[in-house]
This record gives structure tokens, C-alpha cells and sequence, in this order.
């Protein structure tokens, strides 16, 4: 894509190449122009064109100079969605069949929502935080549960030297055994019906990307850990949604990962503020399915 010159008698202007998705099949977006210029009170804002001068209505056309902007976007599956059975059938003979097949346990490997195409548990994150970025601050509180024999959530952005209490809502032990590859994992068990969370769990460092989190007592029990020092980072929803928030003006690497894809991208190239939402789309054959 070629970039677009332009010359402001007031203010300054920067022109940032559109947003270019690689190996998704998606088109490039217009070319985008950003233009920070003084009011007559003399504040300093910044204005998102298109090519064709347009600035619109939509979120994202028009954030404070030295500010930030939010990313929002959705990963779609494209085709038909696998119909996958589930790991445990209700009823089967499992170990602690009372509480682990009393409902179907599901295979969360690939989720996918029938209306939207929405693919759930994929991370979108930054690797590191971006440079005069205003750090996000931490959650209130981080929690890793489990109910039937299943994680809750199955997919986690924790964020690194905060605790993360191990809770379970069954009836029967669990341990939960991480396999980080920058620090040293743990495996500790978890009583029944701990709704305190006796055990914690606390990374160290960042990782680049996410691991698997599985109970040793149950196995097919697993989740999915990404640790942070930071907070740009998100996993999509029931939808596919994802929003990543406060990053400031400029291009940004992006990775996108999901248990079942690994890397779907390793070096998403996005610039912010960003015009349109981010689609991104991926077939079965990424997936293995």
C-alpha cells in the first residue's frame, strides 16, 4: 500500500498506513491520515481521515493528542464450525463419577458460536507494553475456579507478581499442575469445596505465550494461562469480541493465539487509532479440525 502525503498549514500532520492484515484474507483498509492541530482554546486534538477526507461518526475518529485509543475487533471462524462431542458424556464412568459426569463436560478446544461464527478463548495481546503508554491499572481481584470437573475460565490473562487464588465449587480434591516455559510451574492441590483459595498462584514474569494449566487428578481437565506485566491484552468472548484498551496513537505488533491455532498471527502489524472495528478470520485447516 502506498502512503499518502500530505501538507497542513496549521498544526501537523502524520500520515500512518492503514491497517494491513497478513495471511487472513482480508483486504488492506484506505489509507489513514491523522492530523493534530490546536482549537482556538489551544487544546491540542487529533483527527482521523480516511483517503477521501472523511473523519465519520464512529469510535476511534477522533482521541486526544499524546492520548490513547481502544482497539476493538472479533475473530471469526470461516466456514462451518465443527460439532464437537464433549470430553466427558453425562454419566460416564469417570473417576469421581458423581461429581465429574453428573452434567457433560465440553470440549472447549474449539468454540465457536453458531450465530455469530464468533471463535471464543483466542488471546489478542501486545508481547510488551507500548512506550508511552499510561499503564493500565491491575484488576481488583484475579480468580481461577473450577465446577463439574471443568476450569472456570478456560482461557485467563493473569496479570504477573499479583495471587491468584485456586477456588473449586466440587465436592471432590483437584490439584492444578502449570507448565509455564519462562519460570517454574507449580502443582498444588485444591480441597474440596474451597471457596477461599488456600492455594495461590503467583507469576513471576511475563510469558510470550499462553500454557496449558491441568489437574493431574482429572485429565482431561485443562486451561489456558497467559501471565502479563501488563494490561493490553484480551480474550475474545462468546462472540469472538475483544477490546484492548489505551493504546496511544502509532503502530502496534499484535499476537493472536488460541490452543488449538497456536500463533493464528505472530506480528499483526495495527495502527490506532483505527478507523474500522478489526475482523479477523480463519478457516478449519488452522485449527486442525
Amino acid at each position: 500500500m502506498k502512503s499518502m502525503n500530505m501538507t497542513c498549514k496549521t498544526g501537523i500532520c502524520l500520515v500512518l498506513a492503514g491497517m494491513m492484515l497478513v495471511g487472513c484474507g482480508l483486504s488492506d483498509t484506505p489509507p489513514v491520515s491523522v492530523t493534530i492541530k490546536k482549537s482556538d482554546e489551544g487544546v491540542a486534538t487529533t483527527e482521523v481521515a480516511k483517503a477521501d477526507g472523511n473523519t465519520g461518526d464512529k469510535p476511534g475518529a477522533t482521541v486526544a493528542a499524546g492520548g490513547s485509543a481502544d482497539l476493538v475487533g472479533v475473530v471469526l471462524f470461516d466456514g462451518t464450525p465443527p460439532n464437537l462431542p464433549p470430553i466427558i458424556a453425562m454419566g460416564a464412568e469417570v473417576k469421581d463419577k458423581t461429581v465429574c459426569s453428573a452434567t457433560a463436560v465440553p470440549d472447549e478446544s474449539l468454540v465457536v458460536d453458531p450465530a455469530s461464527k464468533g471463535i471464543q478463548n483466542v488471546f489478542v495481546y501486545l508481547e510488551k507494553a507500548p512506550a508511552g503508554a499510561t499503564p493500565i491499572p491491575p484488576p481488583e481481584k484475579q480468580i481461577f475456579d473450577q465446577k463439574g470437573c471443568k476450569f472456570i475460565p478456560h482461557a485467563m490473562i493473569v496479570r504477573t507478581k499479583l495471587p491468584l487464588p485456586v477456588l473449586s465449587d466440587d465436592a471432590v480434591g483437584h490439584n492444578t499442575h502449570t507448565n509455564p516455559v519462562r519460570q517454574s510451574g507449580i502443582n498444588g492441590a485444591v480441597s474440596a469445596n474451597d471457596r477461599v483459595g488456600a492455594l495461590k498462584i503467583i507469576y513471576s514474569k511475563s510469558e510470550q505465550n499462553p500454557f496449558s494449566v491441568t489437574c493431574d487428578v482429572h485429565t482431561w481437565m485443562k486451561a489456558y494461562h497467559l501471565p502479563l506485566d501488563h494490561g493490553f491484552a484480551a480474550v475474545t468472548n462468546e462472540k469472538g469480541e475483544f477490546s484492548i484498551k489505551g493504546l496511544p496513537p502509532g503502530t502496534h505488533t499484535l499476537k493472536v493465539w488460541h490452543e488449538s491455532g497456536n500463533a493464528l498471527e505472530r506480528s499483526l502489524k495495527v495502527t490506532i487509532p483505527a478507523k474500522e472495528p478489526l475482523t479477523l478470520k480463519y478457516n478449519a485447516a488452522k485449527f486442525g479440525k
